[in-house]
């Protein structure tokens, strides 16, 4: 088909905006088709068909060229895949939100929820807030300056309740130091809660050195508990839209379980099975760590294996997300490197800059080409070999009917040649290697399309590599074709 310029349409409706904002459970339900309950991936007899409710159900879209999709009956070519939902038995961070979590807790009332400002400055802060038309950075800056106003407060003023810093401490933990005491002069809440420990210290004088590093542990439980209790007035002084995604939303109590066209079974010659993508491997890792804690929690075990699965639940669920993260326990680190879903994204092999940036097309290559005291500024010289496979599609008319014949009786071995014809009223490309070239020749008629070898006066777009952004892109004129210099070319 011949490339034509582009022309916008009339459309009826234009884009006014794009606005990234977080799912929160129920819209995961309501976006999901089918709940995944079940960790095993095949049934246990011998047809090897995927488990229904588990993580290859072919209800949420299928791998196999042989199997329709179980819920709009359409190929692997057709169907976009469907989503499934999977529920954690305990909340747990996101990892790629948690640096959020800390800035949010660091601004709220550790008690009541509400954020640390007196009726003045919420007003005042606001009166900014609503300006239309205000910049990122101007953002930025009033997120950092209600952030060290309220780290500053120690008091609430809303329940009169002590709040200290909150901080990071090891892997996805965080603590809240409400009883650090580092000024002269201590608070009466803080000496009740050093005085209650008086008969302690009478039986063991280890727990008086340990006092003034008494902590509040802020488990992801106690987090979404205060995230849900933060009133609606105050979310926009947190920086945050509600309609895009309200503070609860940062924590995981529901995951999307992607559909089966981005993590395909791939069938295994030597082994009789099949190889699992990393994320469904992952995925049935936190279905059976999510079995594990229900069952522990129904059987009374005891607090300590329960957290401790409720730990090892959070780090599965990160690495889901991110699986190269910095500061894992020896005793929690994972055997085998697994690929999550930042790694999918982010780097040159990744999908913005590997798939959609660097797009393998049509009508393009590579090759050395020359700079050449004989030639015009205006031209570029480009090796025969390349001329023969970087094809210019050219639709056959009156004026050139008889060069095109001339041309596809040459083949696509000799140079001025062509490669392939497209008829007119079929869309089966015929290559000229075989065949009678002579008989095709003569069949060609006005409309059909002729792919020719590029020939001199051609216009081609070039870039030296590997300067490959938009401002290096030259049109030139291919000329004397042989060349040096490695370039990338186009035909426009």
């Amino acid at each position: 088909m011949v490339k034509e310029q582009f022309r916008e349409t009339d459309v009826a409706k234009k884009i006014s905006h794009i606005c990234f904002g977080m799912k929160s459970a129920e819209q995961m339900r309501q976006q999901a088709h089918i709940q995944v309950v079940s960790k095993n991936l095949y049934s246990q007899d011998t047809s090897h068909t995927p488990l229904p409710y588990g993580v290859l159900d072919h209800r949420m879209g299928t791998s196999e060229k042989d199997r329709p999709c179980e819920t709009c009956g359409k190929n692997l070519a057709d169907c976009l895949g469907h989503y499934g939902y999977l529920d954690l038995e305990m909340p747990c961070f996101h990892v790629g939100y948690f640096k959020a979590i800390i800035g949010i807790l660091q601004m709220i009332c550790k008690t009541c929820s509400h954020i640390m400002l007196t009726k003045e400055e919420k007003l005042q802060f606001m009166d900014v807030l609503k300006r239309p038309g205000l910049a990122y950075l101007q953002k930025r800056g009033m997120k950092k300056k209600i952030s060290d106003k309220c780290r500053k407060r120690t008091m609430c003023l809303n329940c009169s309740t002590l709040n200290g810093p909150v901080k990071k401490c090891g892997l996805l933990k965080i603590l809240h130091e409400k009883y650090k005491t580092t000024k002269k002069v201590v608070d009466t809440v803080v000496s009740d809660f050093l005085n209650s420990f008086d008969i302690a210290i009478e039986h063991n004088k280890e727990v008086e050195g340990l006092l003034n590093r008494a902590q509040e542990n802020l488990s992801p439980l106690v987090v979404l508990n205060l995230f849900r209790r933060i009133p609606a007035e105050d979310i926009p002084l947190l920086l945050m839209n509600p309609e895009a995604g309200k503070p609860a939303d940062l924590i995981l109590t529901r995951l999307l379980v992607p559909p089966l066209c981005i993590r395909p079974s791939v069938i295994s010659d030597l082994k009789s099975g099949t190889n699992e993508d990393d994320l469904t491997m992952k995925l049935t890792e936190i279905i059976f760590l999510n079995d594990v804690i229900k069952k522990h929690r129904m059987s009374g075990a005891k607090t300590q294996m329960i957290m401790e699965d409720w730990d090892f639940l959070q780090l599965q669920c990160a690495l889901y997300i991110n699986s190269e993260l910095s500061g894992i326990p020896l005793n929690m680190a994972p055997k085998k490197w697994t690929r999550g879903f930042v790694q999918r994204l982010k780097g040159k092999q990744g999908r913005f800059r590997g798939n959609l940036s660097g797009k393998r097309v049509d009508f393009s290559g590579r090759t050395v080409i020359s700079p050449d005291p004989n030639l015009r500024i205006d031209e570029v010289a480009v090796p025969v070999h390349v001329a023969k496979i970087l094809t210019y599609p050219e639709k056959v008319n009156k004026a050139n009917l008889e060069m095109l014949r001339k041309l596809v009786r040459s083949g696509p071995e000799v140079h001025p040649g062509a490669n392939f014809i497209q008829q007119r009223h079929t869309q089966m490309k015929r290559f000229l290697k075989y065949g009678n070239r002579e008989k095709m020749a003569q069949e060609l008629r006005f409309g059909d399309v002729v792919e020719r070898h590029m020939i001199d006066g051609d216009i081609v777009l070039f870039n030296r590599q590997p300067s490959l952004h938009k401002l290096s892109i030259m049109a030139h004129i291919v000329s004397a074709l042989w060349g040096f210099c490695v370039m990338y070319i186009g035909v426009v």
